[in-house]
């Protein structure tokens, strides 16, 4: 019997990889009802992220950017037994969202906390908690150095930098785009300079469609 022929790339990722959970599909019909669908992670991006967290043996670990919490069940996911994950989100009904869908884990060996309000306010206060092993960046763009600042600061020597969206559709090799202000454009371009100082990290660009910047804090 002749095997189906798949249309494209994203179709065959998808059909070698596991099917996503039932929380994880709430979450992306969270995503759905808010029109903001487009912008959830997609399954080969998020196994990745779940992979290089697992592989870096991280235990405490700061997402910033919950949405729905989708990403956010990746990156639990992917922590060991006695793990904890933060989670930091401003809009009340994503939040709101997202707390449906992590009420369906089981978090009788390891944690997560939705932590919401301003992510620079809230990042401050989660100091006293680390050192982390380890942050995921996918939140408001102009803040982007805000975030690596603050990494830079309470994330172990060694701990690992997952930031997503780092090419703003193209904005940062000068492409036209309506999505993203100059402001951001300029900001994410200092970021991605930043993360490829070798004095300050051992990094690598994954050139996902949006981009993902993998990075080890010296």
């Amino acid at each position: 019997m002749r095997e189906s022929v798949l249309t494209n790339k994203e179709e065959y990722m998808l059909s070698l990889l596991a099917e996503e959970s039932e929380p994880k599909k709430l979450s992306r019909q969270f995503a759905d009802e808010l029109n903001l669908g487009r912008i959830s992670i997609n399954p080969a991006e998020a196994q990745l992220i779940g992979t290089l967290i697992r592989l870096h043996g991280c235990r405490k670990f700061v997402e910033i950017g919950t949405l729905t919490g989708l990403s956010a069940q990746y990156i639990f996911e992917a922590l060991p037994e006695g793990g904890t994950l933060w989670t930091l989100e401003k809009e009340p009904r994503h939040g709101d969202y997202a707390a449906q869908a992590f009420a369906k884990l089981d978090q009788s060996k390891k944690k997560i906390h939705l932590v919401m309000g301003d992510a620079r306010a809230e990042l401050e206060k989660l100091s006293s908690e680390g050192p982390f092993d380890g942050v995921f960046i996918d939140g408001n763009k102009a803040a982007y150095i805000d975030y690596l600042t603050w990494a830079e600061k309470n994330l172990r020597s060694g701990g690992l930098i997952l930031a997503d969206n780092i090419f703003l559709s193209g904005g940062v090799w000068g492409e036209p785009t309506q999505r993203f202000s100059d402001k951001q454009i300029n900001i994410m371009k200092d970021f991605n300079k930043r993360l490829s100082d070798s004095a300050l990290f051992d990094s690598a660009i994954v050139p996902t469609y949006e981009g993902l910047f993998v990075a080890i804090k010296k």
